[in-house]
């Protein structure tokens, strides 16, 4: 009988340089150099932070840390922390205190953290761990105690992703899957850039094209390898961790730190020879793919590439129609529903204020959706006669039907009339009435009869 045989589980170190000056990537290359003669793989979380994959039970962990950290030490003169973990964001955290989170033990370690520790996760923002605070959740250990199917729906998608997150069931493993080959953007030029200089002027073109690609087939990444390829058949790659909702100037902005990077490590090819160490290729690469709302872009106040590029859109309009042609909608106090709603040029205006509270006499919500319609309608009872309202607001028949564009739709059901009387010590006094009814086709319109007429003027989806 063959055996067979069960390999280790991988775990995670996560190494974080103390004073780390994150405006200097380029200067973060030596350190990576160093970790590719350790590991086949490492990740670049952000400047001075980096993640690699440790096989279990392969040696003394606390022996390779400390190794790792006297040598990034020797590299860049700078203190480093060392977090080992069997989980990234375990990893992550641990590295903050230079912990070595035993294997199995990363549920343990993370039930003790603060809540705010949340926000390493990049999918919890401050504002929801203070929220969290205040209603007693503290700690990792007590966010994760809350159904999820509540924090679903009070939090949205991300917050979810969080928690599962914290309870080690949502992980992804460090060494990336290869990417699906469409999805890859790859720049050859037809004169091969002579210095890096040249190469980051195909930098931004291309990051755009690659959030095109995804952003066409509703896709986000959460990590992209960069790749330069030279004359001489070197080729040098490294895979940064990004954010999904990344823009394409930031994302350019990367690449060209990776590229200086690269340039300040030594020359892409050895010898002399400049057109072979010219690169012929450069190329990005998409990893970590999720969709859209699985990274919780888009439903949750996170800007995705199209949202960039429809508020640059926008702002171009506003450039040729003037500030004031781009309006956005809010909803206001009032009664009537004309002044429920109100609106304020885009990034000109403030925003309308939020309703202060019900408004005494106001349309309970839900209000409708289509508005400003003010159709002349009328309200019959079932003898085919018009129904009025008082001036105490009592209807003088029971509503039946409902005469619109040449028809008559028979009244299904009906709440109110609510009489409305505004302003009656002034010139411009003002007496109605408003009728809901759901009619026979299915629809349900909100009716106002005033000055002796009806009319429509809100239909409900």
């Amino acid at each position: 009988m063959n055996a067979r045989v069960r390999r280790a589980p991988s775990r995670v170190l996560v190494m974080r340089l103390v004073d780390w000056d994150g405006e200097d990537a380029a200067a973060f290359e030596p350190v990576l150099a160093a970790l590719d003669l350790l590991t086949p793989y490492v990740e670049v979380l952000e400047p001075g932070c980096a993640a690699v994959p440790l096989r279990a039970g392969a040696g003394d962990e606390g022996l390779f840390c400390e190794r790792l950290i006297d040598t990034v030490s020797g590299l860049v003169d700078q203190d480093c922390l060392t977090g080992v973990a069997d989980g990234l964001f375990a990893a992550v955290l641990a590295a903050r205190g230079g912990r070595i989170v035993p294997p199995g033990g990363d549920a343990a370690f993370l039930a003790a953290c603060d809540i705010g520790d949340l926000q390493a996760t990049g999918l919890v923002g401050a504002e929801t761990c203070e929220t969290l605070r205040h209603l007693g959740i503290d700690t990792i250990g007590k966010f994760r105690e809350l159904p999820p199917q509540p924090v679903a729906e009070r939090f949205g998608a991300p917050v979810r992703r969080a928690q599962l997150l914290a309870a080690g069931r949502f992980s992804r493993p460090l060494v990336p899957r290869p990417a699906v080959p469409e999805l890859a953007v790859t720049e050859t030029p037809e004169t091969p850039y002579a210095t890096v200089e040249h190469a980051v002027f195909a930098a931004r073109p291309l990051a755009e094209r690659l959030l095109r690609v995804l952003d066409e087939r509703n896709l986000a990444c959460t990590r992209v390898t960069v790749t330069a390829r030279t004359g001489s058949g070197l080729e040098r790659r490294r895979t940064w961790q990004i954010d999904p909702a990344i823009s394409a100037a930031d994302l350019a902005r990367r690449v060209r730190w990776q590229l200086e990077g690269w340039l300040a490590a030594g020359p892409l090819v050895h010898g002399g020879d400049e057109d072979a160490g010219a690169v012929t290729s450069l190329e990005l690469a998409p990893g970590g793919l999720v969709g859209l709302v699985a990274a919780g872009r888009g439903l949750w106040g996170e800007k995705t590439a199209a949202a960039v590029r429809a508020e640059a859109a926008l702002r171009h309009t506003q450039s040729l129609l003037g500030p004031e042609a781009v309006r956005i909608a809010g909803s206001s106090d009032g009664r009537d529903l004309d002044e429920r709603y109100a609106s304020a040029a885009w990034e000109v205006e403030p925003a309308p204020p939020p309703p202060s509270g019900p408004w005494p006499g106001g349309l309970p919500d839900p209000l409708p959706q289509l508005t400003g319609t003010g159709q002349d309608v009328e309200v019959l009872d079932a003898a085919g006669a018009v129904v009025a309202v008082s001036a105490r607001g009592d209807l003088s028949a029971t509503p039946a039907l409902v005469a619109l564009g040449g028809r008559r739709i028979r009244i299904a059901a009906w709440a109110g009339p609510w009489p409305v009387a505004e302003r009656w010590w002034s010139a411009d006094a003002r007496r109605y009435a408003r009728l809901q009814v759901e009619l026979a086709d299915g629809s349900f319109a909100l009716l106002a009869r005033e000055d002796g007429r009806w009319r429509a003027v809100g239909w409900y989806d």
